[in-house]
């Protein structure tokens, strides 16, 4: 019998080949604030008027009047919502207290020179922080009533103040006026007090009575 012809040994398989590590899919982008439905205003100067008023005590007793200073040098924004429940800020609004006049061109300088020294520190700033009372909802020409919560600086200082708003919204026009109190020594300055006949009380009633157009 013809010798039986060897098997060829077997080939040896190849090396499974390591597959790819997977890649790292990139984490995701947080999306920017939604800014949907805000409608922005900007006050017309013209159209606005910043105010304090003080109570002046002669011989410490209270004069039938107050000193009151006026400006309509004021710039400023802000916006909000009216679909569902109103929302908003005030994203700044400037004033310049140097520019303030009253009846009295004397008392005037001795304000901008030595009292607030609004000469040397001429802007005061608000920016708003938070609303309270808001209504539920907002219906165009409506009159609306609110509290307004913020930071207001002075000579480089700043306070938490709050203003109590109205205003309405008619068309692309909101008219409305802010009333607040501060304290004169809250912004590192004492009251005036004149040879100790004319002195002034700390507290200032602040108003901002105003116009904004939508942007």
């Amino acid at each position: 019998m013809p010798e039986a012809t060897a098997m060829p040994e077997a080939t040896a398989m190849p090396e499974a080949t390591a597959m790819p590590e997977a890649t790292a899919m990139p984490e995701a982008t947080a999306m920017p604030e939604a800014t949907a439905g805000y409608r922005e205003f900007r006050i017309v100067p013209e159209q606005t008027t910043a105010s304090y008023a003080v109570q002046e005590i002669f011989l410490r007793q209270n004069l039938p009047f107050r000193a009151i200073g006026v400006t309509q040098e004021i710039e400023g924004s802000f916006r909000f919502t009216t679909d569902g429940q109103p929302t908003g800020e005030v994203t700044e609004i400037t004033v310049n207290l140097a520019s303030l006049t009253s009846d009295d061109p004397r008392r005037d300088n001795r304000i901008r020179n030595e009292w607030l020294e609004s000469a040397r520190f001429p802007i005061a700033r608000f920016v708003s922080t938070g609303a309270t009372g808001l209504p539920e909802q907002y219906t165009d020409g409506e009159q609306v009533q609110f509290d307004l919560v913020g930071d207001l600086t002075i000579r480089d200082v700043t306070r938490p103040v709050t203003f109590a708003v109205t205003g309405v919204l008619a068309g692309d026009t909101v008219t409305g006026t802010a009333v607040g109190t501060v304290a004169m020594s809250d912004f590192g300055f004492e009251p005036p007090s004149i040879g100790g006949f004319v002195e002034v009380e700390d507290t200032v009633e602040v108003t901002l009575e105003f116009t904004a157009v939508e942007s």
